[in-house]
């Protein structure tokens, strides 16, 4: 913290970190800037408070609003003429209040009252001769408390192990009291109010101070009854701390307590935690369980209604996960029989793809095989007269069974010529082999050799039988 604050902010700076429990020094004055230094102002908006709510009875209640898992709390405004005691946490107070203990009221510790109503003539006598000297004492103790405050004023810190606060209590409370008590919640404030709403659950809150004089009898004879026990592990959570130690002095300012032993009792309310029961004071084990059964019963209607909300809420996101998985799983079927459709789609595309390759392939090939076959026409030498030497009658058969016959020249003419005679037909195949029928055998014909042979050097006479053989067929 870089910045310069006056005493008066300084003293407003500590009180604001002692009771909203945020370590950061630089965040505590931005919080207070906002809210020009009003100390009760930014409390109200960082927990979450109405200060317009006012507590009337023991049963009103400031409310516990949970926001981002951190409780908050409806703090009603407490007049300023009643007096709050305090957890004794310095050498100071616990030396005074040793002394002056016997002369102060335990409920505001100002006015010199006896702690017990003057019983016959004799207890009036002894309180009317003392009462001169208890207002000495007190108003000895009043300015001796304001001098030492102002030589050595009580910063307290902020909260920093709220765990370990209620564990150690927990284990001091065994060490004293013994182990015979109601479940006490083993973790924070904010958890256990966490705990009490999930769960929807009553919360039984109990505030420890050790400087009282009822709270070893309350702690010995109430609430190590089994009767009390049994009541409260039954139908409650309970936590527990001491105001001495600085989680119950946070959790004590939320809830404004007036005097010692104090219970009070927080239940879901109108989807807020709220304080329904308070009770202040010694009481006894049965009282208590019957003050307890009570407020339950007058609130567990509240519970009953959060749990039919709570079922309901459970009952309609189970009903739309089950739609929503409907629809997922119609949108998936859809959308496999679209991607089936589309392979089929595709698969079809291909065939007419391949089919229209192949009708191209051979409208390619039969023009290619008119184009041969026309000049193939231009290519056939004119045929020799039938009286001439060396004439070869050749009689060709088609693969189709039309007969051909033609003279060629033995000598003369060679297996080209014989080729483009027969490819010139147009019946006549595009590949295809030449054999003589008997005896059976093929011509040595390919159309791409360097020279080709006559008739006579294939061996064919004078009178031969072709047979036409289709390569394609």
């Amino acid at each position: 913290m870089d910045r310069e604050l006056s005493p008066q902010n300084t003293e407003k700076l500590v009180q604001f970190q002692e009771l909203s429990g945020i370590d950061d020094l630089d965040r505590c004055i931005g919080i207070l800037e906002r809210h020009n230094w009003d100390v009760e102002t930014a409390i109200h908006d960082h927990l979450g408070l109405d200060p317009r709510e006012m507590a009337q009875t023991v049963r009103e209640v400031p409310v516990f609003p949970l926001q981002n898992g951190q409780p908050s709390v409806h703090r009603p405004l407490i007049p300023q003429n009643i007096h709050r005691p305090q957890p004794v946490d310095s050498v100071f107070q616990r030396t005074m209040t040793y002394f002056f203990n016997p002369f102060l009221d335990d409920n505001t510790g100002l006015f010199p009252l006896p702690n017990r109503r003057p019983y016959g003539f004799t207890g009036w006598l002894l309180f009317l001769s003392s009462l001169p000297l208890r207002v000495m004492m007190v108003t000895f103790y009043q300015i001796t408390r304001f001098v030492f405050r102002i030589i050595r004023p009580e910063n307290r810190p902020a909260v920093t192990d709220p765990t370990g606060n209620v564990i150690s209590f927990i284990q001091e409370y065994n060490e004293t009291f013994g182990d015979q008590h109601p479940t006490f919640y083993p973790g924070t404030y904010s958890q256990v109010l966490n705990e009490a709403k999930k769960d929807l659950k009553f919360l039984l809150v109990y505030l420890h101070c050790n400087d009282h004089q009822d709270t070893n009898k309350f702690c010995r004879q109430t609430l190590c009854n089994p009767l009390v026990m049994e009541f409260i592990n039954s139908n409650c959570l309970m936590w527990a701390c001491s105001v001495n130690s600085l989680e119950g002095y946070r959790v004590s300012q939320a809830l404004r307590e007036n005097t010692y032993p104090f219970l009070a009792i927080i239940v879901q309310r109108e989807f807020r935690m709220t304080v329904v029961g308070r009770i202040e004071g010694f009481i006894g084990p049965e009282a208590l369980v019957e003050r307890l059964r009570t407020t339950i019963s007058d609130n567990e209607a509240f519970l009953v209604a959060a749990r039919a909300d709570r079922e309901e809420r459970s009952f309609n996101q189970a009903l739309r996960l089950e739609q929503d998985e409907a629809y997922l799983e119609s949108l998936r079927a859809d959308q496999e029989k679209e991607e089936k459709k589309r392979r089929e789609r595709l698969l079809e595309e291909e065939r007419l793809k391949e089919i229209r390759e192949i009708e191209l392939a051979e409208e390619r090939k039969k023009e290619e095989m008119i184009r041969r076959k026309q000049e193939a026409v231009n290519l056939i030498p004119p045929e020799p007269a039938a009286d001439e030497a060396g004439i070869c009658r050749i009689l060709i058969r088609l693969p189709r069974g039309q007969k051909l016959e033609r003279r060629f020249h033995r000598s003369i003419h060679t297996l080209r010529d014989l080729y483009y005679f027969i490819l010139a037909h147009p019946d006549s195949p595009y590949q295809f082999e030449m054999a003589t029928s008997f005896p059976k055998r093929t011509l040595p014909w390919q159309p791409d050799m360097d020279t080709y042979p006559t008739l006579a050097e294939v061996g064919l006479g004078a009178s031969e039988a072709l047979l036409v053989l289709d390569l394609d067929a």
